[in-house]
């Protein structure tokens, strides 16, 4: 069953508390958008695919990798159909979202389907052994324009922390898909973000940003755009006033080279 966040019915919140989620379903974060995790509490890095049904075309974010697989796959083919997968977004080229690819391409058997993503990364992400065709979003005016005439709208995010990685901004639900910005490292893992994420941010941040000349010059890129929600590829969703406190706080973050970068300052955060 398809858990809905934020519905309103009779004049009573719907809204679904954070301990009566159930991870092992899909999990509806605005009208028909849904978060794919997989939830391991013994664990700091979660990924989050999620998908975008739009009538009857279907994009998946980020899908995961090889160890996420069966449970992601699970959710997706619960609820829609192989046929009905159009595009696959991804962001950039690492494994933990790009290597379950070609184990998709064969349940979903759809000879149209794009593999969307800028033209740099493709070049890696070839060697996964994938077979579709890839939509370069650098060749294509950095948007996607859906049969309905829903827009994603690409950005480019240097060095965050691939040179050509992107992210996704769906004009419609004026959803953010962050990629690696705005993720979380922590094993008090939650869906939603609440006040003390920024500090998950900047265990994650720290070690796998170059600088905070890049993280603040992403943030100006994105203050004019209207974001109601951020959705990272890893950590926590972000919501509400904690969207302006997040942005705020990756302003002024340093990172990477702005460390004195020692082994334990870039990497002694890591939970154990």
């Amino acid at each position: 069953m398809v858990k809905k966040t934020g519905k309103k019915k009779s004049g009573m919140s719907m809204a679904v508390k954070e301990e009566k989620l159930d991870y092992n379903e899909p999990i509806e974060i605005s009208e028909g958008i849904y978060w794919l995790g997989f939830y391991d509490k013994n664990a700091a890095f979660h990924s989050n695919p999620y998908i975008i049904k739009d009538g009857d075309e279907v994009v998946i974010i980020d899908p995961a990798g090889i160890t996420e697989y069966p449970q992601v796959a699970s959710k997706i083919f619960s609820m829609v159909n192989p046929s009905q997968i159009t595009h696959i977004v991804l962001h950039h080229q690492d494994p933990d979202l790009c290597a379950a690819v070609p184990m998709l391409e064969n349940a979903i058997e759809n000879k149209s389907l794009k593999l969307v993503t800028h033209s740099r990364a493709s070049v890696l992400i070839h060697y996964y052994g994938v077979k579709s065709d890839f939509y370069l979003v650098d060749k294509n005016n950095y948007t996607l324009t859906l049969k309905s005439g829903r827009r994603l709208k690409f950005m480019t995010t240097p060095f965050m922390h691939f040179p050509a990685a992107i992210v996704t901004y769906d004009e419609t639900s004026k959803i953010l898909f962050s990629s690696d910005i705005f993720g979380g490292l922590s094993k008090d893992w939650k869906l939603y973000a609440t006040e003390g994420y920024q500090e998950q941010m900047a265990a994650f941040h720290r070690g796998y940003m170059p600088s905070n000349k890049f993280l603040r010059s992403f943030i100006e890129k994105i203050k004019p755009l209207n974001i109601e929600m951020i959705l990272p590829q890893h950590g926590s969703i972000i919501k509400g006033d904690m969207v302006s406190k997040c942005m705020n706080f990756l302003k002024s973050l340093k990172c990477g080279i702005d460390l004195a970068s020692s082994d334990k300052e870039l990497y002694g955060w890591i939970p154990k």
